[in-house]
């Protein structure tokens, strides 16, 4: 099965953990049933360095063969992206650093 779109989203809150999300619709066509597989990305990460987006891809396609964030899970995020674990701490120093740059223009 192929994934159709890979897209941002702007209904993604980061602030409730989700970086992206993985959704598999199955619909019946006549006599077949056709599943379709999109990625959403938060449109927070539009202007995100390259290798946050090729972390958050790696994470969204991992969890389309495992469903939980286990042993197996992580192992295939790092198949897919050797450096994921560095990759997934400084991502989150940059969410930290764009709340903090959010609260002082507030300020």
């Amino acid at each position: 099965m192929e994934i159709v779109q890979v897209q941002f989203d702007n209904h993604l809150q980061v602030a409730k953990h989700a970086l992206g999300t993985h959704t598999q619709v199955s619909r019946v066509h006549g006599a077949k049933l056709v599943a379709k597989r999109e990625i959403r990305i938060a449109s927070v990460f539009i202007d995100a360095p390259a290798a946050f987006l090729k972390m958050i891809v790696a994470h969204e396609l991992a969890h389309l063969k495992e469903r939980e964030h286990d042993k197996a899970f992580y192992q295939l995020c790092r198949h897919i992206v050797s450096d994921y674990a560095q990759l997934e701490f400084d991502l989150r120093l940059y969410l930290t650093w764009l709340n903090l740059e959010k609260a002082a223009a507030r300020s």
